[in-house]
């Protein structure tokens, strides 16, 4: 059975809107999620941020009003659903806008991240020429609005597609093999053997997979269903890519606030950290243990034994300097005296009156 005009181009076409409005909801969530939780980012993020958000609502409007035209006021009406309107075409140009702000985003924090003008340049080019594809396509839709004319100019859409899946493969990679693998020029790799460390490193990268491979993949298969099918398939994945680009960035920008180097276990408060461990052994242990008895806040002092050593030593033949009348004002000097190791609070007791003098 013969498919009917609507269902050739307009349901597949109404499929893709469903994902498109159910994407929508996500991005603005996530917008106002990113403004309550990152308020003290540069002006210029945000205009973006804003900027994504108007460019999302425009494309999600047009959409809708092309659907609108087609299936209700125009319904029935066989010649208007087999052409395509100037409003259809804001939707190859809004795509390619959208897509070429967000890997120009993604360009700078790959300069950011690798300092190499080469792969931005790269990356810079490739956005461009899906950015460029795009408007040339929608130009072509407004010069030829039949749908079944538009292989005529597939050259504009594979330009568009293909440039806009080798720009997200190549962010993705770079990302990954900069965080990955050690460069030329650091020979050692990101991973720093810390346990928290590393699964920050982990999540950057599955977030850099992840965001980028759902656009590539979302473009790949619009461009293959183009290619191959002259129905408008194509149209289920062309009409969500709009907002899988901005809800990558956007999940990007809001993943920051979950990447941190420290654990619950692990976080204190600065006035409750405790002070550097004092060593009691060895030839330089009261030297250090003075240094380590001042004091954090002027209300408390922290003295932490963290090992001792059995053992006897001469304080008066080891540091003769302790003994001197003058640190001791008008305290007598006390007698020549060996102190047993397993003696813990004569020692501290010492150590704390030295201190104070």
């Amino acid at each position: 059975m013969a498919k009917g005009p609507a269902e050739i181009a307009h349901g597949p076409m109404f499929i893709g809107y469903s994902f498109n409005i159910a994407l929508y909801g996500i991005m603005i969530t996530q917008v106002y999620l990113y403004f309550n939780s990152f308020k003290k980012d540069h002006l210029w993020l945000k205009t973006l941020v804003a900027g994504l958000l108007l460019a999302d609502t425009i494309n999600a409007i047009f959409d809708a009003v092309y659907l609108y035209e087609s299936l209700i006021i125009h319904f029935g009406n066989i010649e208007y659903l087999g052409n395509a309107t100037w409003v259809f075409a804001t939707d190859p140009a809004m795509t390619a806008l959208i897509a070429g702000t967000v890997q120009l985003f993604f360009a700078w924090r790959v300069k950011v991240l690798t300092t190499k003008w080469w792969m931005v340049f790269i990356v810079i080019l490739a956005s461009l020429t899906g950015l460029v594809g795009g408007l040339v396509t929608a130009y072509e839709v407004g010069v030829t609005p039949h749908f079944v004319d538009f292989r005529s100019f597939k050259w504009s859409v594979i330009m568009w597609l293909a440039g806009e899946c080798f720009a997200d493969l190549l962010i993705t990679s770079v990302l990954v093999w900069h965080l990955a693998v050690p460069s030329c020029n650091i020979q050692r790799k990101h991973k720093t053997g810390f346990q928290t460390s590393d699964q920050l490193v982990d999540r950057i990268i599955r977030l850099t997979v992840q965001t980028g491979l759902i656009t590539a993949l979302c473009a790949t298969l619009d461009l293959i269903f183009f290619l191959i099918d002259p129905t408008g398939t194509h149209l289920i994945f062309n009409f969500p890519l709009a907002k899988l680009y901005t809800n990558s960035v956007m999940s990007s920008l809001n993943s920051r606030g979950a990447w941190n180097y420290s654990t619950p276990s692990s976080q204190h408060k600065l006035g409750d950290s405790l002070p550097t461990n004092i060593i009691t052994t060895g030839e330089n242990s009261l030297r250090r243990t003075h240094d380590n008895l001042r004091p954090i806040s002027p209300s408390r002092v922290y003295v932490h034994v963290e090992s001792h050593e059995m053992r006897d030593f001469n304080v008066e033949a080891n540091h003769p300097q302790i003994f001197k009348p003058a640190l001791f004002d008008d305290a007598e000097i006390p007698e020549k005296k060996s102190f047993e190791g397993s003696d813990v609070n004569s020692s501290v007791t010492l150590l704390v009156r030295n201190a104070t003098h």
